[in-house]
């Protein structure tokens, strides 16, 4: 399975608590809540990946580029040759893309190698690879 998430991709923050209970930021949901609906049109809302497949998972992250950082650093960032070592943590990012793709598989803990990469581009999105490890052996 292969998807690319548009947009600037959104971290999945700590709950927060309130006296009425834990929610998350209205940020968050709404992210998590369009890479849904996206997963539901582009594959119909089906399960993809049976119970005990083991899975592995690339996510490519693409943040957009800082308006206020000068012509030179900027084509650096566009041409990929400096990173986002800054927040937000890459382990953020992947939850909230694992979470927003849930319908793909029977449970999450199928997975069982995951690569993630951070990166600057101009059109900030998350291109996103999932295969069962068997498949992943027969494209070698």
């Amino acid at each position: 399975m292969k998807i690319t998430i548009k947009g600037e991709p959104v971290a999945a923050p700590r709950p927060r608590f309130s006296r009425w209970g834990t929610y998350n930021t209205p940020k968050y949901t709404k992210y998590k809540t369009s890479i849904e609906e996206q997963y539901r049109a582009e594959f119909n809302d089906e399960q993809l990946f049976d119970r005990g497949e083991p899975l592995r998972v690339e996510l490519h992250f693409y943040r957009g580029i800082q308006k206020s950082v000068s012509k030179k650093e900027h084509e650096r960032r566009a041409n990929h040759e400096v990173r986002p070592a800054v927040k937000s943590d890459i382990d953020n990012y992947t939850k909230s893309i694992l979470d927003g793709l849930k319908k793909a598989w029977f449970d999450d803990g199928q997975i069982v190698e995951l690569v993630a990469i951070k990166d600057y581009d101009e059109n900030p999105r998350v291109e996103v690879k999932v295969s069962t490890i068997n498949e992943n052996e027969e494209d070698e």
